[in-house]
């Protein structure tokens, strides 16, 4: 039966390849040659009849758990009340947008779009509109999506020690001077940054960052780091925007802003807003966001879809109802196991992350920028990937981005997921 289902499998994706570029939707999805025909909680089934626990959750979205059907009950309510209009606000709408402003401490007013990357370009276009500036500062290794001038300095395509050029572009295809308006510096190089403003403060319009570095490992700010960011955007008239696409609402439900206590002009929210449903926003200063709809463009057919909004508003109820609580105990748990099955297999790893998330970086020092980050053993982080995989654990395709839990995580799935890499410890090491 196993080899009947895996020539099926086989050949789904061989038809795939002949109508999708490379038989997938979108980048890394091919690395794992398998078709997922069931989820649910932390745990994805193959066509094969193989259970895996999910450390990926999609790269973020899901936070809850696959398939909750606490949400899915509120998204079908609101899909059998209202579809899309295009006429006003949805109610459900503005209910989140008030809790939003509520919970998150640069929210003075939210607008809900359908990605990350949405909710940065037109963050950008704020920025731009409200200054009268072009020029933007982000972080080596900081992925702010792969569209425009935030699409460059956080190329995938990495090999050990040889981190891409901060000013290569994030995808072929790219306009020829994409970077040219782009500044990129090392995140935690506070000398950098303000070599940065003392040559070009008045032609910046933005600094892009995220808060918590969770594109390339785990990493933390240095001290200070965050506040020395808040302190020069205010004094060079520059838009501070945090990109909290994947920290929202996993780690803190007002972000990670709330955990640093620095507070940007604009924040960039998506990924576990939905729990899996497709919605983003982006939040801040009242006379910035006033700008959307007016000097700034703001259309797109499916922005606030009453089924996401309803989705948006039930996860972030259940984050508040202990769920995040769990994660933070849940996480803590993961990272303690796996920091002692690193000492007692001898590897050379460290582990790093906050609340939910965690990353095994293949070297002695946690890192705290990119090119630290890439100056690791990459072919031993594979070999454990796949061992991983193989004892039934799916991480990320990218060895060197985030994994991450949901609050349908039990202390027997953490327990498994040590017991798991303990063993691939060893077997790599």
């Amino acid at each position: 039966m196993t080899a009947v289902v895996d020539r099926t499998t086989e050949a789904l994706l061989a038809r795939a390849e002949r109508v999708i570029p490379h038989g997938v939707s979108a980048a890394g999805r091919d690395v794992y040659r398998d078709v997922v025909v069931r989820a649910q909680g932390a745990y994805l089934w193959n066509a094969a009849g193989r259970r895996f626990v999910d450390h990926l959750l999609s790269y973020g979205p899901i936070v809850l758990g696959h398939a909750d059907p606490r949400v899915n009950a509120a998204v079908a309510e609101s899909a059998a009340r209202v579809d899309l209009t295009w006429v006003g606000p949805q109610a459900g709408e503005v209910e989140l947008a008030e809790t939003i402003v509520g919970l998150v401490p640069s929210a003075q007013k939210v607008a809900f779009v359908n990605t990350g990357t949405d909710a940065l370009q037109h963050a950008l276009h704020v920025a731009r509109a409200a200054t009268g500036r072009e020029r933007v500062l982000k972080f080596h290794g900081h992925y702010h999506g792969w569209a425009g001038e935030l699409g460059v300095g956080a190329n995938f395509d990495v090999a050990p020690g040889a981190a891409p050029p901060p000013d290569a572009p994030n995808s072929g295809g790219a306009a020829s001077d994409v970077a040219d308006r782009t500044i990129v510096v090392d995140w935690n190089d506070a000398a950098a940054v303000r070599e940065v403003f003392a040559a070009h403060g008045r032609e910046l319009a933005a600094v892009f960052t995220e808060p918590y570095l969770h594109s390339y490992t785990n990493a933390a700010p240095a001290p200070g780091f965050l506040e020395l960011l808040r302190e020069l955007t205010a004094r060079h008239g520059a838009v501070l925007v945090f990109d909290e696409v994947k920290t929202g609402f996993r780690h803190h439900l007002g972000g990670y802003q709330a955990i640093a206590g620095v507070t940007p002009d604009l924040t960039a929210l998506g990924k576990a807003l939905g729990n899996g449903w497709t919605i983003a926003a982006l939040a801040g200063r009242a006379d910035l966001m006033d700008l959307l709809g007016s000097a700034v463009t703001m259309d797109g057919s499916y922005y606030a879809n009453p089924y996401a909004v309803a989705a948006a508003r039930r996860t972030i109820e259940l984050l508040a109802d202990g769920g995040i609580a769990r994660l933070d105990r849940l996480g803590a748990r993961l990272r303690e196991g796996l920091t002692r099955a690193i000492t007692d297999t001898g590897v050379t790893a460290t582990v790093t992350g906050i609340g939910s998330g965690w990353i095994v970086n293949w070297r002695a020092e946690a890192p705290v920028t990119f090119r630290q980050a890439v100056d690791a053993d990459l072919d031993r982080a594979e070999a454990f990937r796949r061992a991983m995989l193989d004892a039934g654990v799916l991480l990320p395709p990218y060895v060197l981005t985030d994994n991450r839990i949901c609050v349908a995580f039990t202390d027997d799935d953490v327990d498994l997921t040590v017991d798991a890499a303990r063993r691939a410890f060893a077997a790599v090491a």
